[in-house]
């Protein structure tokens, strides 16, 4: 009776030991307080000569929040709409922050949350009601032509903008759905051709540098060096090339423009909802938009040495 005895006083311990730390927890928790007041404010200007050695200029927004008395600082959380999750931007000890290098029509939501320090380990509050809306103007913000980083979080990265770029292509595929095509999947390799060949229409607004962009990004980035993909239907042989098409633009920063665009031009709407394409990406620089088109699944084949989506595209040029 007494071993009896023993086996269950061990298991009521084995229990209440985890509520107890539970309970301490949620008592912590609840000491942070949730963020409230989340706001934007009117663009600022940031054009100003502070002395011939520095000099400001462009524009930002300010996001700011009430401050909460007696925490370490606050993080600041972007919805990827592409995604679809939430991305830690930027933490800061202060109630506020310049947002910048935003493009025209790009859509923001924002959250905040507190949080405390307690023996090394961070205790966090509650997220704040999300900030949402589109911005309506190009931002920038730049000290002595370049990016100014301090107290700033800038949407783009060395004058790319992938959420902006990311809803480009939602807006492209919608076009596609309407159009009764299935959705285009977005592929990372192809995004840095598009990036770069984004940068390259700012100087030449053409087509002729996509062969040898992309061919000098597969050889330099990914060590690939093949362009025409080849294999065989029956007896039939034919060859597929990496990148089957492109769209460019120039004049905007806008991705609801730049789509708007290629929609009511019959060559680039053809590229757009074209049935036989499946993978692709788009990129803007500087109010420059390249966005390419294949039939194969590039990262596949470039990352993993998997050319398994190429046997479909073997059969539609089959049919052909």
């Amino acid at each position: 009776m007494k071993k009896i005895k023993l086996i269950i006083v061990i298991g009521l311990l084995s229990i209440t030991i985890p509520q107890m730390n539970v309970n301490t927890f949620t008592v912590q928790a609840a000491t942070v307080k949730k963020v409230s007041g989340v706001k934007k404010s009117k663009v600022k200007e940031g054009s100003y000569f502070y002395s011939k050695k520095k000099y400001y200029d462009g524009c930002y927004r300010k996001i700011s929040w009430k401050k909460i008395k007696g925490v370490k600082g606050y993080q600041i959380y972007r919805y990827d709409y592409y995604a679809k999750k939430w991305n830690k931007i930027l933490t800061t000890k202060n109630t506020s922050f310049k947002i910048t290098d935003m493009c025209e029509g790009e859509k923001v939501k924002l959250k905040v949350r507190a949080y405390k320090k307690k023996k090394g380990k961070k205790i966090y509050g509650k997220f704040s009601k999300s900030l949402t809306y589109t911005e309506k103007s190009e931002l920038y913000y730049t000290k002595n032509d370049k990016l100014i980083k301090k107290g700033c979080y800038a949407s783009g990265v060395n004058g790319y903008h992938k959420y902006c770029d990311q809803q480009a292509f939602m807006l492209q595929n919608d076009y596609r759905k309407k159009a009764n095509v299935v959705k285009l999947e977005w592929s990372d390799v192809l995004y840095e051709i598009c990036k770069v060949r984004a940068k390259d229409i700012v100087d030449e607004f053409s087509h002729k540098k996509l062969d040898s962009t992309a061919k000098n990004i597969l050889k330099n980035k990914y060590g690939y060096e093949e362009w025409m993909l080849w294999g065989n239907v029956g007896t039939k042989g034919y060859g597929v090339c990496i990148i089957s098409g492109e769209n460019i633009f120039s004049g905007s920063s806008s991705p609801k423009q730049a789509m708007k665009s290629w929609k009511t031009s019959q060559g680039h709407y053809h590229n757009m909802v074209h049935p036989d394409y499946r993978y692709g990406a788009i990129a803007s620089y500087k109010g420059c938009w390249a966005a390419v088109f294949s039939m194969v699944d590039v990262d596949e084949i470039v990352l993993n040495n998997n050319t398994e989506s190429l046997e479909p595209v073997l059969k539609i040029l089959d049919r052909e």
